[in-house]
């Protein structure tokens, strides 16, 4: 019985329904255009995708970070394999620190070009990235190397083992917070203060105007905030090395001592 009145009230609903004035509006704007009124209910907002610096896919999109990430890890690896101090040798005197610093680094950089070289090849031909100006990619490249691997070079230079251990701990902060995988302001409120003093921010950001297509000047600001990097390298290999030459000595004759650290 309870149903029965159920249904009979809802059956009274439908008749009023439909005698309705402003119901047989809607079924009147409803026959018009059919079609229209349900591409509109099922999606009311249209959005023209219009793309300015279009990049065709995921890969070359990510090729500036991988790049400057492999050449920053090149670097390191420099510094790991081949000493940065000058013993004497015999009739060779009067050598002065800043003549051992410059000739010592013309080894890192030759090598450091030679990996850069091998790295942009490798992204233009064997990935084959897109690339809207291939001399102006290596050309980031190459001076990304050159000031990677002069900064590490200064840091060994002037902290020996614990500027390498700062390399890597610089490198991950960079690898975290320069925006190479996620935009800046998707990431922590630390690294949206930092990212701007980061190397592997402006390496990227040439590389990237490369492969998108470039805009007004960007890119040779990229490169210029870039060498101030040179001459930061500079003051630590050749100013600061000054005061940290007696402690490194002290360190290294204790780790000798120790016989177990290298």
């Amino acid at each position: 019985v309870e149903l029965k009145e159920k249904l009979r009230d809802v059956r009274n609903d439908i008749t009023a329904l439909s005698t309705d004035e402003q119901y047989q509006k809607i079924i009147d704007i409803l026959k018009t255009d059919p079609d229209m009124i349900g591409e509109f209910m099922s999606s009311p907002v249209i959005l023209t995708t219009q793309q300015i610096y279009p990049i065709k896919n995921y890969g070359s999109a990510m090729s500036p970070f991988y790049t400057i990430l492999a050449l920053w890890v090149g670097a390191l690896i420099l510094v790991a394999i081949i000493h940065v101090k000058v013993e004497p040798e015999d009739g060779i005197v009067g050598v002065k620190p800043y003549q051992a610093y410059f000739g010592r680094y013309l080894t890192f950089f030759i090598i450091g070009q030679i990996q850069t070289l091998i790295t942009i090849l490798g992204d233009l031909f064997y990935l084959k990235i897109q690339c809207h100006n291939p001399f102006l990619f290596w050309f980031a490249g190459a001076m990304a190397s050159f000031v990677f691997t002069l900064f590490i070079y200064s840091l060994t230079v002037a902290f020996e083992n614990v500027g390498e251990a700062l390399a890597v701990v610089i490198m991950v902060i960079q690898v975290a917070g320069a925006g190479g995988t996620f935009p800046v302001e998707t990431l922590p409120k630390v690294y949206q203060c930092i990212y701007k003093f980061l190397p592997f921010t402006y390496g990227m950001d040439a590389m990237r105007e490369t492969i998108g297509g470039l805009y007004a000047m960007d890119y040779w600001k990229c490169i210029g905030k870039l060498g101030i990097y040179v001459a930061v390298s500079l003051f630590i290999g050749l100013v600061l090395a000054i005061p940290f030459r007696k402690l490194n000595r002290k360190i290294e004759k204790s780790k000798e001592k120790s016989g177990v650290m290298i």
